[in-house]
């Protein structure tokens, strides 16, 4: 059984980006305005200031998802193919974002939303959000072995 290798620094580092993406995802601008319409939110009621808790926890998280991340990106089998070919680049790492995001989280967020009573609007906005963070990580992860 081949032994999986962890560059540490590169998780520690993808860490970071669902916090990156969701800042930049979820600006008025861009999603935010459809994200708040579809929980129901306004400015007032999301509050504002630092939350140093929240963006702990959210680290936290962050961090487990970059090691999952790195687990199935660089696992064992994940080098070389057996053509040659060098799974050790960042668009290796988008496909096995894209997959999660499609097999895994579009299940999940669905499901929750029927439960909840949510519209497709609001599984689409963070569908988007975590397809665009898992690709980017997976990316990163693949490439910076």
């Amino acid at each position: 059984m081949e032994e999986m290798h962890v560059n540490w620094l590169a998780v520690a580092v993808t860490a970071i980006v669902p916090m990156v993406v969701g800042f930049l995802y979820y600006h008025p601008k861009l999603m935010g305005g459809v994200w708040m319409k579809a929980n129901g939110f306004t400015l007032e009621s999301i509050g504002t200031g630092p939350k140093p808790i929240l963006y702990g926890v959210a680290l936290l998280l962050s961090f487990m998802l970059s090691l999952w991340m790195a687990a199935n990106v660089t696992g064992p089998g994940q080098d070389v193919a057996p053509d040659g070919h060098s799974y050790a680049t960042f668009g290796h790492g988008v496909v096995h974002g894209l997959i999660h995001s499609i097999m895994f989280l579009l299940p999940v967020l669905g499901t929750q939303s029927v439960f909840e009573k949510r519209g497709w609007s609001w599984v689409f906005v963070n569908l988007g959000y975590w397809a665009v963070t898992l690709c980017v990580m997976g990316g990163i992860l693949s490439m910076w072995r």
